[in-house]
């Protein structure tokens, strides 16, 4: 595929209608308690969007107004995506389910498709192409909507999707189960998967029995404790497409035959580009040999928690390991991946999971946040939503030409999302979320294989 030419325009989106999209059916008026696992989750807001090509079939309002309807009718089976978040007295998160409804944005952008620089989100895709989650107008100050919806118009005739979730009870697999519901309502389909919302599932175990492993991988701070006031770290997020032939040789040379690599089961290409982007951040950020560094690999536990696929909310752990720079920057990336594939190894069971579940019970209430998520170290966590089939996703006017995360995660480690590529045939994209400085330093190391998704010819 050929290159192209970045665009350095800049985009700037009008808001020009905004309604409120709520089930056709009034939900019963509950409230759904948050899991123990939900309970690890900050309120921060995973985004994903989606680029859809002109289409010629149908006008732009038919389309909104199919995809508005198609929504409605997803809230009917997923009702807490339709209420809104507040916190207790004891400092602890539940969703109010009363039908109050999904804010949904219509945007109106001053330039086309290709002229978007999709590759530095933060630019375009933040603030313009993606919705704000907020209290709305009438409602209380505490209340956060779980999700809000923004579509936007570009001048080519195409338009962007874009979500924003609450994560507290979404997670990867819960948002694309949504996304998957909302598409087969948009072509007219019966919705093939009925949500679990079942927190008994998840309920601890009596008496409590806790993994020492678990402790030295979550925190948790007193609410009186938690500082609001705590600056961020400035970080901002860029899109990268991964060729097929380039992460093959990446999963070769994680695979080579060295003294410090235990040779078993074969290293996923997960575990290849992990190792990769590991070191290429510890370099990135010129540690010194004896300097610690950190990564991080969310899990899914569904399949060790013995939930159905349907189960919406979190199930995710973030187990990761701590060593000494020099173990990163010197070996060759067989060993890098060899300690990937080990912290992988030691969470992918039952066992660590329950006593997550079990851990969270023995600390509440309280915040309770993965180490690698809230402690000032050099650090990466990578994320994959490869096998997430986001490239199915059609709203009413066809499937997307791209999609990409936008995650502002607010995290002091820096963020990885790989994803399927448009391109599919074992192509990915990388969505990396970090220091702007550690960004252009690793763009600028002579083992970069990534490419700019604003350089691919997607469109």
């Amino acid at each position: 595929m050929p290159i192209v030419e970045e665009s350095s325009r800049e985009l700037k989106v009008e808001i020009v209608r905004t309604c409120i999209v709520r089930s056709p059916v009034l939900s019963p008026d509950c409230w759904l308690k948050g899991s123990n696992i939900d309970l690890t989750v900050p309120s921060i807001s995973p985004g994903h969007f989606f680029v859809y090509k002109r289409f010629a079939d149908k006008t732009y309002g038919e389309v909104v107004s199919s995809m508005k309807k198609a929504l409605s009718e997803t809230l009917l089976l997923f009702y807490p995506v339709a209420g809104r978040f507040r916190v207790r007295k004891n400092g602890e998160a539940e969703i109010h389910c009363s039908n109050q409804g999904v804010p949904f944005a219509e945007g109106l952008a001053d330039a086309a498709i290709a002229d978007v620089d999709f590759s530095q989100p933060s630019l375009s895709v933040g603030g313009k192409l993606s919705p704000t989650r907020q209290p709305l107008q009438g409602e209380a100050a505490d209340c956060l909507p779980v999700l809000a919806v923004q579509v936007t118009r570009m001048k080519c005739g195409g338009i962007v999707v874009s979500c924003s979730f609450d994560h507290r009870i979404v997670d990867g697999i819960s948002s694309s189960n949504f996304f998957k519901a909302w598409s087969e309502a948009a072509q007219g389909l019966s919705i093939s998967m009925i949500p679990c919302f079942k927190r008994s599932l998840l309920e601890p175990r009596r008496p409590l029995d806790i993994n020492a492993d678990i402790d030295s991988h979550y925190v948790a701070i007193p609410f009186a404790a938690v500082d609001d006031t705590k600056q961020l770290p400035a970080q901002i997020g860029r899109i990268y497409h991964l060729d097929a032939a380039s992460l093959q040789r990446l999963q070769a040379l994680a695979n080579q035959t060295v003294p410090e690599a235990q040779q078993g089961k074969p290293k996923t290409k997960l575990e290849a580009v992990s190792a990769y982007i590991w070191r290429l951040v510890a370099r990135a950020q010129a540690l010194c040999p004896s300097e610690p560094t950190r990564i991080g690999i969310p899990i899914d536990g569904r399949a060790y928690l013995n939930l159905p696929h349907s189960y919406f909310g979190n199930a995710i752990a973030i187990p990761f390991t701590q060593t000494d720079a020099n173990e990163i920057l010197d070996k060759p990336l067989s060993a890098i991946a060899e300690i990937v594939h080990n912290v992988i190894r030691c969470s992918t069971n039952s066992e660590y999971f329950r006593s997550f579940v079990d851990w969270v019970e023995s600390k509440r209430p309280a915040m309770m946040l993965a180490k690698v998520y809230a402690e000032a170290r050099s650090a990466v966590v990578v994320s994959s939503g490869v096998r997430i089939p986001i490239y199915e996703i059609d709203l009413g006017c066809g499937k997307p030409a791209f999609s990409s995360a936008y995650f502002p995660w607010g995290g002091t480690a820096g963020y990885v999302m790989v994803q399927a590529s448009p391109l599919g045939d074992g192509n990915w994209v990388v969505y990396m979320h970090m220091a702007e400085k550690d960004l252009d330093a690793i763009e600028g190391d002579p083992d970069f294989i990534f490419v700019r998704a604003s350089q691919m010819n997607f469109w």
